[in-house]
C-alpha cells in the first residue's frame, strides 16, 4: 500500500496544510480510532475537542479548527467531501484486468472491447456490446442486445435481462436485477393473464445501483434511471418509472409503476409510492413516508408521514396526538377518593 505525506495529500486535494509534514499516511479511520499512520476528518465544530486529542497522523478539518501542538491539519470548507476524495486515493479501486475468462460463455456476435474484463462463469448473450474498460464480475448473466458502457463496473452475480442499456461508469452491485418484467396482469375469464412487458431499461452514466435492487423493464417504452442517480440496497423501481438525474433513493424504498422523480430529489428509506406519483425536482421525502397514487410532491419543505405531508404539519399533528393521548390517560387514572 502506498504512503502519502500530509503535504502530498495537500497537493492532491488542493487544500492547505498547517503543521508538520512528517507523517506517513497509508490508511483512514474514525476520528476517535485513528492512529499515527491514518487520516481522519473533523466535519463539525462540536468535534473540535475530540480532534484535539486525536492520534491521527493527519486531519482534514474545518477552517475554524485550531490544531493541537504537533498536529498536521488540512484545512477545508468541506471536510467530508475532501475526505472522500482522499479515501479514493488511499484505497484505489482494483485495476481492470483485460480479457475473457476461460469459463465465460460469450455469444459469437457479442462485441467485447479488448480492454474489458469478463470474469469467471459470466454469460453474455447475442448482440450485446461491452465497452472499453468495463468489468463484469464472476457469475453475472448478461442477456441479448444489452449495451454495457465504457468503464461500467458490474460486481459478481448481477443479472441483466435482454435489451437493457447500462451507461458509462455505472456501478451495479451484487444481486441486482435489471430488466425483469414489470408487474403487469389483466383479469380475464376469472384468472390473471400476464401482459407482455416488451419495453426496456436505461441506466444512466455515473449511476449506482445497490445490492439486491430491482429495476423492472417498461411495459412499453423505457424505464429510466438518470445520470448520476444513486439507488441504495433493496430498492424496487417498477415498470415505466422515470427517475431524473442525481437522485438519491435510500434502502427498502418501493416505487409503483409510472412514478416520475425530478432531478436532485432525495428519497429516504422505506418510502412507498403509488402508481403515477410525481416528485418534483429537489423535493425531499422523509424515511417511511407514503405517497398516494397520482400524488404530486412539491419541492420546498420536506414531506413526512403517511399520507405524506409537509414536515411542519406532520410534527404539529404528532404533537396534537400526544396531547390527546396524555389527556385520555389522565381521565382513566383512579380519582384516589
Amino acid at each position: 500500500m502506498r504512503e502519502y505525506t500530509p503535504g502530498e495529500l495537500s497537493r492532491l486535494l488542493g487544500i492547505p496544510l498547517v503543521g508538520p509534514d512528517t507523517a506517513r499516511i497509508s490508511g483512514a479511520a474514525a476520528l476517535t480510532e485513528a492512529r499515527g499512520h491514518e487520516l481522519a476528518f473533523v466535519g463539525a465544530a462540536k468535534l473540535f475537542g475530540t480532534a484535539q486529542n486525536s492520534s491521527a497522523g493527519c486531519l482534514i478539518a474545518l477552517e475554524a479548527y485550531a490544531p493541537a501542538p504537533g498536529q498536521a491539519v488540512l484545512r477545508s470548507a468541506q471536510p467530508r467531501s475532501h475526505f472522500a476524495a482522499a479515501l479514493a486515493t488511499l484505497y484505489p479501486e482494483r485495476a481492470v484486468s483485460p480479457g475473457i475468462h476461460t469459463t465465460a460463455i460469450v455469444a459469437q456476435d457479442a462485441a467485447v472491447d479488448p480492454t474489458a474484463e469478463i470474469g469467471p462463469y459470466v454469460t453474455i448473450g447475442e448482440g450485446t456490446s461491452v465497452g472499453r474498460g468495463a468489468s463484469i464480475g464472476a457469475g453475472s448473466v448478461i442477456g441479448a442486445n444489452v449495451r454495457v458502457g465504457e468503464a461500467a463496473l458490474l460486481h459478481p452475480r448481477v443479472t441483466i435481462y435482454d435489451r437493457v442499456s447500462i451507461g458509462a461508469r455505472a456501478i451495479i452491485h451484487s444481486g441486482a436485477v435489471i430488466g425483469a418484467d414489470g408487474f403487469g396482469f389483466e383479469m380475464s375469464g376469472g384468472r390473471y393473464r400476464k401482459v407482455p412487458q416488451v419495453g426496456s431499461v436505461e441506466i444512466g452514466d455515473d449511476s449506482e445501483i445497490g445490492a439486491n435492487t430491482c429495476v423492472d423493464r417498461a411495459a412499453l417504452g423505457v424505464t429510466v434511471i438518470g445520470e448520476g442517480t444513486k439507488l441504495d440496497n433493496g430498492v424496487h423501481i417498477a415498470h415505466n418509472c422515470q427517475i431524473g438525474k442525481h437522485v438519491v433513493i435510500a434502502a427498502q424504498t418501493g416505487l409503483a409503476g409510472g412514478v416520475t422523480i425530478g432531478d436532485y430529489a432525495i428519497i429516504g428509506g422505506q418510502v412507498g409510492m403509488g402508481d403515477k406519483a410525481r416528485v418534483e425536482a429537489r423535493a425531499i421525502i422523509g424515511s417511511g413516508a407514503g405517497i398516494l397514487t397520482s400524488k404530486i410532491v412539491r419541492a420546498g419543505e420536506p414531506v413526512w408521514g403517511t399520507p405524506a405531508r409537509p414536515l411542519r404539519q406532520y410534527l404539529r399533528q404528532l404533537a396534537t396526538l400526544s396531547r390527546l393521548a396524555a389527556r385520555g390517560a389522565s381521565r382513566e387514572r383512579p380519582s384516589g377518593d
